[in-house]
């Protein structure tokens, strides 16, 4: 039986080619994975989850691909060193395509590296940054919907998960009034996702958004170092002296290592160590990390907001839960990683021969680990398949350390403050129209999201 709610199409655009034929031809003749990896893909996609997991927690694929389901197997590859992480270039409107096995082995591997210990500073850094904007992130979700209220409906997507996730990260990033027109262009264009081949004019827009966002990200980076606040690129930038590491900027990451969420709790690097670089972070470094929160995590923000807010519609019970006790935002945020993740799944590569339930993988091929599957496994969580915000004692939704780590962060802060919002303003949660989910199987979301609008005496929201 399918999860989808109702009413809902999709939309999509499939380029010719000699992959996308293989791939068609392999979907057309009943492989599920190469029905997930069609950049056109429209079917219900924890059904396919189930028929490959009634065949065991790994799948082989006719594609050459293992597909791994289990919630155990997934995280052992996840934290087992020997696969590299995130190899995954496909999305809406493009072809898988693997990464060489030279390019891991590359020179450029230990800079790979270093990003990703400087996505693992960032996303423990996000919510003590946040926090002080708490009150106005409030006020700009509720601006977004009076907006609209007057107009009766909302597109939730476009009209307020994307705006309050563009407030949010502006906020973050403390982005000064002169520059802040500029930078929700730039997120407008390079944090929504292309679907298809871009036009030459996109493609343009594209280059110099990206340009513009490197030149705001040096200007800034050189005003904090000499004059720093308390935004994330001061705290990234923590400034020492000759004879001193960088004191601020430990004790800020061993505060935060101590009190942090969950997840973040469980994430080590090797020999069980935090998966913390013990230095500040250079400009390339932050840099990179400002790219990925608008490039990712923007709209993962805005998938979650909405694959939250539908999943609540398609449950009135747990809609009237948090509408009695707003206080569950971060409770609705977790259930809907668990239940519908942004991020349907990942490609990993060994880099040694490993053998994983049974099946030997070389060094290069392809596991795909698939993060809605494992976490609708009823080995691990009862009654898998039902949206629930009274759930405990379970284990965390899994992620990907890097980047994708950072843009989930992101999602998870804009989707509790989306959704305390939502709660105190949104009496009855109806659909106004007809629903459009993303294309393909990678990522799960929407483009529109229709909802009526009313308004109730709003309660503050608190980080």
């Amino acid at each position: 039986m399918s999860n989808r709610p109702a009413d809902i199409t999709r939309t999509y655009t499939v380029k010719a080619g000699p992959r996308s034929m293989r791939l068609w031809f392999l979907a057309r003749t009943g492989d599920p994975v190469a029905k997930l990896l069609e950049p056109g893909f429209r079917g219900d996609a924890y059904a396919l989850y189930e028929r490959m997991r009634s065949r065991g927690p790994v799948h082989r694929s006719r594609t050459g691909m293992l597909a791994v389901l289990s919630y155990d197997h997934c995280s052992q590859v996840l934290r087992d060193s020997r696969f590299s992480r995130c190899e995954f270039s496909a999305g809406p409107g493009r072809v898988p395509t693997f990464t060489p096995q030279a390019a891991v082995d590359s020179p450029d591997a230990p800079r790979v590296q270093e990003f990703h210990q400087a996505y693992a500073v960032a996303a423990r850094l996000l919510r003590p940054a946040l926090h002080q904007f708490a009150t106005r992130i409030d006020a700009t979700a509720h601006d977004l919907l009076r907006r609209h209220a007057d107009a009766d409906s909302l597109d939730l997507i476009n009209d307020f998960a994307f705006p309050l996730a563009v407030a949010c990260l502006s906020e973050l990033l403390d982005i000064p009034a002169a520059y802040s027109p500029r930078f929700a262009e730039i997120c407008d264009v390079i944090g929504k996702p292309i679907h298809g081949t871009p036009s030459r004019s996109t493609a343009e827009a594209a280059h110099d958004a990206h340009e513009d966002l490197a030149a705001l990200v040096i200007r800034l980076e050189h005003e904090r170092r000499h004059r720093p606040g308390s935004d994330l690129i001061s705290r990234l930038t923590a400034p020492r002296d000759a004879d001193n590491t960088d004191t601020e900027l430990r004790s800020l990451l061993e505060y935060v290592h101590r009190h942090g969420d969950r997840q973040d709790e469980q994430g080590t690097g090797v020999a069980g160590r935090p998966d913390i670089p013990s230095g500040t972070l250079d400009l390339e470094e932050i840099a990179q990390v400002c790219r990925t929160l608008v490039v990712s995590g923007l709209g993962t923000a805005a998938c979650l907001i909405g694959n939250a807010v539908a999943a609540l519609a398609a449950h009135p019970d747990q809609w009237q839960t948090l509408r009695s006790t707003p206080q569950l935002a971060g409770k609705v945020v977790e259930e809907t990683l668990r239940f519908d993740p942004p991020h349907q799944f990942i490609l990993c590569t060994p880099t040694a021969r490993v053998q994983l339930a049974g099946h030997t993988v070389s060094p290069g091929n392809g596991i795909l680990v698939m993060f809605a599957a494992a976490q609708r496994d009823s080995n691990r969580f009862p009654e898998p398949a039902r949206f629930d915000l009274t759930r405990s004692s379970q284990p965390s939704p899994l992620t990907a350390n890097g980047s994708m780590k950072l843009a989930v962060s992101l999602a998870r802060l804009t989707g509790e403050a989306a959704l305390w919002t939502l709660a105190n303003r949104l009496p009855q949660l109806h659909p106004a129209g007809q629903a459009v989910r993303k294309p393909g199987g990678a990522v799960s979301g929407f483009t529109h999201l229709p909802f009526h609008t009313s308004t109730t005496a709003p309660r503050p929201w608190r980080l």
